[in-house]
């Protein structure tokens, strides 16, 4: 973590400032980007009924596109449902940052999850097979969306964390919970582009004109309101990083479960309160470091079914180009 170049030395704010009414409001908008950008979070777990057709791949290809971006098995994504895919979940002035391998990768994981999800007979579940009922008859949605939300439920079921590393991490951290950091983020979908960033901030360049530039979300650079440790709105990962920065510093590329790089900026940090006990925070430890784990288990468990239908995938991304 580096300080950037700084104009005024930062003063301290020993009390809490109220925000201006009229604030424009800050959201965590690395996390909401990182749901659109990168499309696996929404086909995985909850599309629209109106792109069921899409998400669930082309059966025997579209009579106006028969043009096959990529296949797993029988079932196929066509160019058309490629591009509905984008226009559905990508941002019209982020689409030149989105790699289409991310839409395409998040194609294929449904539909191996989805044939996962059959081979162990989740279907047959009466919660299940009771849901799948009731969607049917309210959405005329097929089963591919819940049995694959099933699946993502029995990967991470059995995963818990110990009382003894929520306190470990507990009070490793204990004095950043009484203080809450005011930001700015730049937030991109290239790690490479984000190291350049990063290496532009270090030689002394201004991270907000850096942030005008590049950042997909937009803010633009403008600073957050006062965020406390523990608010939600940051992953852990990235309260581990910023909470720690002075005024001036900033992190290096964090990369997120959904595939982007952020660089964070602390503008302020302010104490709030004198002291805290575990038991304010074990609730939200208990959830935050399980959903962790649980995304690195389901990224495993992924990875090991797409290697082992790798003969079945088949990827043309030369029919992208026409």
């Amino acid at each position: 973590m580096r300080k950037e170049s700084a104009k005024k030395k930062p003063v301290k704010n020993e009390s809490v400032k109220k925000e201006p009414a009229n604030k424009k409001k800050w959201v965590p908008w690395a996390i909401v980007i990182g749901a659109v950008v990168v499309v696996v979070v929404v086909l995985l777990i909850w599309p629209p009924p109106f792109v069921q057709s899409v998400v669930g791949g082309s059966a025997g290809g579209d009579e106006t596109d028969t043009k096959i971006v990529a296949s797993v098995g029988s079932s196929k994504l066509t160019l058309k449902d490629y591009q509905t895919l984008v226009t559905l979940y990508v941002p019209q002035e982020s689409r030149n940052q989105v790699d289409p391998m991310e839409i395409i990768n998040a194609w294929i994981e449904q539909e191996i999850v989805y044939r996962e999800a059959k081979r162990m007979g989740l279907e047959k579940k009466d919660t299940v097979r009771v849901a799948l009922d009731q969607l049917k008859f309210a959405y005329g949605m097929n089963r591919k969306q819940l049995l694959t939300q099933a699946w993502l439920a029995e990967a991470s079921k059995n995963i818990t964390v110990s009382q003894d590393e929520l306190r470990g991490y507990f009070n490793a951290h204990k004095e950043e919970f009484l203080y809450e950091v005011k930001v700015s983020q730049i937030v991109v979908a290239d790690p490479i582009i984000a190291s350049q960033i990063y290496q532009q901030l270090k030689g002394g360049s201004d991270f907000r004109k850096l942030a005008e530039q590049h950042t997909l979300d937009p803010l633009k650079g403008e600073p957050s309101s006062y965020i406390p440790r523990g608010s939600g709105l940051l992953t852990l990962a990235m309260e581990d990083a910023v909470f720690v920065l002075g005024p001036g510093e900033f992190t290096k590329p964090l990369m997120t479960p959904q595939g982007l790089s952020m660089i964070f900026k602390l503008i302020d940090k302010r104490k709030v309160r004198k002291d805290i006990a575990f038991e304010e925070v074990a609730s939200y430890l208990q959830a935050m470091l399980s959903n962790e784990r649980a995304e690195r288990v389901i990224v495993q468990k992924v990875d090991s079914l797409r290697n082992a239908a790798q003969s079945e995938i088949e990827i043309r991304v030369e029919n992208l180009f026409y």
